[in-house]
């Protein structure tokens, strides 16, 4: 019962300081269009590690670490290819190639790094 206790003691300061921490550097940043990009996803990524490493052992944070970088790697050339197919193809057609460009590149560095 403490080991729970203390994984949600963690989980609500890491919630709480990451947000806030990523909200300061999304109203930073310019322009403002990518302060969306700080407000959700690293706060979630750093808070799930921290407890993923409190909790789990070295191999599964390790994993968790190598997915997130993956999926991270293939945000950055999805949203390379939506700039340009959507420019071309308008919104509806270029969010589709760029889920499909996502969901390539994710696929491919999984079987490449992970198996």
């Amino acid at each position: 019962m403490s080991q729970l206790l203390l994984v949600l003691a963690v989980k609500a300061v890491n919630g709480g300081l990451f947000v806030v921490l990523f909200a300061v550097v999304g109203e930073v940043v310019q322009p403002k269009r990518f302060s969306g990009l700080f407000g959700a996803a690293p706060s979630v990524a750093l808070g799930g590690l921290a407890v993923s490493a409190l909790v789990y052992s070295r191999g599964r944070t390790v994993g968790e670490a190598e997915g997130m970088i993956l999926g991270a790697a293939a945000m950055v050339a999805a949203c390379i290819v939506a700039v340009l197919a959507v420019r071309r193809w308008r919104a509806v057609r270029g969010a589709g190639v760029m889920w499909l460009t996502w969901l390539v590149v994710a696929t491919g560095a999984y079987w490449a790094v992970v198996r």
